[in-house]
């Protein structure tokens, strides 16, 4: 069975989608990076570091920042690209010549996998070491200033609503007299007291052990009411990077680990005793996220892949998409915020796309123009890659073409 080649409007369309697709992705990821990067300025300015590790830092931060910018970028490419080619009566022009919504789903579908790989090999593979290698280095930069820069009784904010204060330094590398608050959680605030402590480097990052302490946390009920609770410890461990807030050091978090231990995690993992919800939805959302993308391809199509000359009709198309996808967006953190506490509710996740997908393919097969009516063209025509007939043509396309042939 031979695969037929792709047709000169194919390589049309998915050349136009691709170049918009990679500009995008260029811009949006620029933008966050450069919002990202502002906060790990402190990195450099407050605490000391390398001009180097700070462009360390931005590196690794951009992995995950393209797996959740892709499907975005998609869209808006899709948006872009279709509604051009609507305005300037493309898409009027294909139907007109015996095309139909059809015509656009073999380039769209294309470049929506490709973005649907994309995402899905950067998730499993390249986002979590890096989000792990950036938390060691974040916390391997703190410890060095905690060792050598920062002045005996002074206080300094590591981060926005982290404080930390030592009395002195002893020989040895010993702080004594340790104050740390946190509260960037607010109105949760965790305060720890510790007569000394010391630095210590290990390959989960750097941690400031602590001796002798005491650790307060202070909440605000819905009521309104103020509680204390207290924790005196001995030895303590605490995360100088400090990437999870109230939670206990020595581990790293699910977003951190590769999928193989996401789907068989050590039953004595701190994290995983304490939460083991958000380890089922990182597992979950990493392996629903490269179905978005073709979700969001599929509401543009039917939103735009349909032949109008109404302006206005157009824009409402347009505003009806955008609406659709932020709902989609939406239901896909809402999921992923449910499994966390229901893990009854992992298959919200995978059916949410999957439906809009399936459900606007048999809605997409109902707008086929054959003979001036809508039909339902057979099975073979929705197949990419057909051993005799593109997926762009209609079948009163192929029709016409078979009489050309037979008269010829």
């Amino acid at each position: 069975m031979s695969l037929a080649r792709p047709s000169l409007l194919d390589r049309y369309v998915f050349r136009a989608l691709a170049m918009t697709f990679a500009g995008m992705l260029i811009a949006l990821t620029a933008l966050i990076v450069c919002v990202v990067a502002l906060q790990e300025l402190d990195v450099v300015t407050n605490q000391g570091a390398a001009l180097a590790t700070f462009g360390v830092l931005t590196l690794l931060t951009m992995p995950a920042l393209v797996a959740v910018v892709a499907p975005i970028a998609l869209f808006l490419t899709l948006l872009m690209t279709l509604n051009r080619l609507s305005a300037e009566s493309e898409i009027i022009v294909m139907n007109a010549s015996g095309g139909s919504p059809i015509t656009l789903f073999r380039p769209v579908l294309a470049v929506a996998l490709l973005v649907s790989l994309t995402v899905g090999f950067i998730g499993h593979f390249v986002a979590p070491p890096a989000q792990m290698a950036w938390r060691v280095l974040v916390s391997e930069a703190r410890a060095d200033l905690l060792s050598a820069v920062v002045r005996e009784g002074a206080f300094v904010e590591l981060q926005d609503g982290l404080t930390f204060h030592m009395r002195a330094r002893e020989p040895g590398g010993i702080l004594t007299d340790i104050l740390i608050a946190d509260t960037s959680a607010y109105p949760e605030e965790i305060i720890y007291f510790a007569e000394r402590g010391t630095i210590v480097r290990n390959d989960e990052g750097s941690f400031l052990a602590v001796e002798d302490g005491i650790i307060q946390r202070r909440t605000l009920s819905g009521s309104g009411r103020l509680s204390n609770a207290y924790l005196y410890f001995d030895t303590y461990a605490i995360d100088l990077s400090f990437s999870d807030v109230g939670g206990r050091s020595g581990f790293f978090k699910p977003s951190e680990r590769s999928t193989a231990y996401l789907l068989n995690p050590d039953p004595e993992d701190a994290f995983y005793i304490r939460q083991p919800g958000r380890f089922a939805a990182e597992l979950h959302n990493r392996m629903a996220l490269p179905l978005y993308p073709l979700a969001h391809a599929m509401i543009v199509i039917l939103a735009l892949g349909v032949p109008h000359s109404v302006r206005g009709g157009r824009a409402k198309r347009v505003v009806g998409a955008i609406i659709a996808a932020a709902a989609l967006q939406g239901a896909q953190f809402g999921a992923s915020s449910l499994i966390s506490s229901a893990l009854w509710a992992w298959p919200v996740i995978y059916l949410v796309p999957v439906s809009v997908f399936v459900g606007g393919f048999f809605l997409l097969r109902g707008q086929v123009n054959v003979g001036g009516r809508t039909d339902r063209p057979n099975w073979w025509t929705f197949v990419p890659f057909s051993p005799n007939v593109p997926l762009w043509m209609s079948r009163r396309s192929v029709e016409a073409t078979s009489q050309v042939r037979a008269s010829s």
